[in-house]
Formats: C-alpha cells, sequence, structure tokens
C-alpha cells in the first residue's frame, strides 16, 4: 500500500460501509480517497471484507488503511466518531490499562486498535473528525467506494 506522494501534506479520507448493519452483516467494504494539498486526488482504493463484520470494524479498519497510507505530516478524515475519538482521546488510557476501558471490560477491536497504537508511534499522522454526507468531496468520494466495495 502506497502512493507517491510528492507534494505534502496529503489528506486522506476513510470510510466504512456494512449494508443492513443492524440486521448482522455479512460483508462490508473500506474505501480510502488521498489528495494533495492542491486538493487533487491523487489515488482511490477499496476493499471488500468478505466475512461477517459490523460497522464500527470496518471503520477502524478503513483509519488502519488510511494510516499505513499517511507520511509525517499527513491527515486522515474519517465521519466516524469512535475512529477519531479513539486515536485522539481514548487509545494512551486503553493501552495504559492493558487494553481495558474505564469499566475494566476490554475494548472492542483489540487487535486493531493496537495496530492503530502501532502506526501513530512510527509517524506523525492527525485524525480529524469530517462530518458525514455532508457533500465534502473526499469524505464522499470514500463513502462511495466503500459502499461499492460491499456490495460487490
Amino acid at each position: 500500500m502506497s502512493y507517491t506522494n510528492t507534494i505534502t501534506p496529503c489528506a486522506i479520507y476513510v470510510d466504512g460501509a456494512a449494508p443492513n448493519n443492524q440486521h448482522g452483516c455479512l460483508k462490508g467494504g473500506i474505501g480510502i480517497a488521498i489528495y494533495n494539498s492542491e486538493q487533487q486526488l491523487i489515488h482511490t482504493d477499496s476493499t471488500t471484507i468478505n466475512r461477517p463484520t459490523d460497522n464500527a470494524e470496518l471503520e477502524l479498519i478503513a483509519l488502519v488503511e488510511g494510516l499505513e497510507f499517511a507520511n509525517d505530516g499527513d491527515t486522515v478524515y474519517s465521519d466516524n466518531e469512535y475512529c477519531v475519538k479513539g486515536y485522539n482521546e481514548w487509545l494512551d488510557g486503553w493501552k495504559a490499562k492493558g487494553w481495558r476501558k474505564a469499566n475494566n471490560k476490554p475494548i472492542a477491536n483489540r487487535e486493531l486498535w493496537q495496530l492503530v497504537d502501532t502506526l501513530r508511534s512510527r509517524k506523525f499522522v492527525h485524525v480529524v473528525k469530517v462530518k458525514a454526507h455532508a457533500g465534502i468531496e473526499g469524505n464522499e468520494k470514500a463513502d462511495k467506494l466503500a459502499t461499492q466495495a460491499a456490495i460487490r
């Protein structure tokens, strides 16, 4: 997973899609759209997850993929509060408590959060919340890619 980042910093939009999530999802998708500092789309990627999953896991997988693509100084944008707050506010506390929440219960998606922690320690990347379905080009593109991957 790489792209040619000739103009930094880049904006990396990530999204996950789980059709019929409330009824149990047998597969889902993730989408990534990368824009250079001149707001030109320079790379897209999408992946179908062919196993039972849910929206929270898919959004987190998308975050991991975005972090893997990112270089120092890039910003990853997500419309998922769980991912953004997890990265910016909760991760250090979970790690200090042995990957447990304040109520001492294990966190969901521990393996993915541990991967996020590893990636975060390797490079300086901002993770920022964007409003879903608000006409933000990069977010709309990532959403479309994720939805298409989920229904392939």
